[in-house]
């Protein structure tokens, strides 16, 4: 008798494995781990049988397996070894596109302290349109070479971290800008309006290795997208209302240039 393996009561296992009695009984429920033994009032007992499938649980729950799947690769009777070879390199793939969305998240929690720790305004539109682009880099980089060649493509989204955190200041700071004019209610047609689409155009081509082409594919691109429908758009910074005073802006500018030509 004194030679049988201890047996303990839920609550007890619960204490020594350090893990919750909830948890044991959610895992007793999902057919997990279900101990076979029981004392004279009928309670459920745990013992070193239950323990060692508890952390063969605990052991594929950390790298990453859900607990169904824990399930299927613990009910199949073919050896551990078999099993994970086949399942591991699926679970590796998974585990690094975690890892690169976790670095990703970072990334972005650091660049908007960064900003608020320069004192920049952040809106909930500004915070969006910073958050998305730093979560579908990969896809607004692919859209991108929809409509432009993969050189300006890569270049537009090959900036260093540290030039594209200074771009960020800039992009507020002139954002800042172009509201106090909308609010003062100036003319598209005055020097500073004219003076604020000119900063923003420098500092989108600013890190462009030929200023001309860029533009000339931007307008090719523009044309493109106005004549196709459009069921989604990316968040951006600009309200509705910024964007149209800067489309007045630039059809004012481009009225005054061909005047000029002539």
């Amino acid at each position: 008798m004194d030679n049988e393996a201890p047996l303990f009561t839920i609550s007890e296992f619960s204490k020594r494995a350090r893990i919750t009695v909830r948890t044991l009984r959610f895992y007793e429920e999902l057919g997990l781990l279900v101990p076979t033994e029981q004392n004279s009032s009928g309670y459920r007992l745990y013992g070193l049988k239950e323990l060692a499938k508890l952390q063969q649980i605990q052991s594929l729950k950390f790298i990453g397996y859900s607990l169904q799947e824990i399930k299927d690769l613990i009910d199949d009777e073919a050896d551990a070894a078999t099993q994970l070879k086949k399942s591991l390199p699926w679970q590796h793939k998974l585990l690094t596109e975690k890892r690169n969305e976790l670095n990703r998240a970072i990334e972005a929690v650091e660049k908007v302290q960064h900003l608020l720790e320069k004192e920049k305004s952040i809106t909930w539109k500004i915070l969006s349109s910073l958050l998305f682009q730093m979560e579908h880099g990969q896809d607004l980089k692919e859209w991108a070479k929809e409509y432009f060649s993969e050189d300006i493509a890569n270049q537009y989204f090959s900036l260093s971290k540290e030039y594209q955190q200074q771009l960020d200041i800039e992009m507020l700071d002139w954002l800042a800008k172009l509201k106090k004019l909308m609010q003062e209610d100036v003319s598209p047609s005055s020097p500073e309006a004219f003076e604020v689409l000119t900063e923003l155009t420098e500092m989108a081509t600013r890190h462009m290795e030929d200023t001309e082409a860029f533009a000339e594919e931007l307008e090719k691109a523009q044309k493109r997208m106005e004549q196709e429908t459009v069921d989604f758009q990316f968040p951006t910074m600009l309200t509705p209302e910024q964007d149209a005073y800067l489309i007045k802006i630039g059809e004012v500018m481009k009225e005054l240039y061909f005047k000029s030509e002539n």
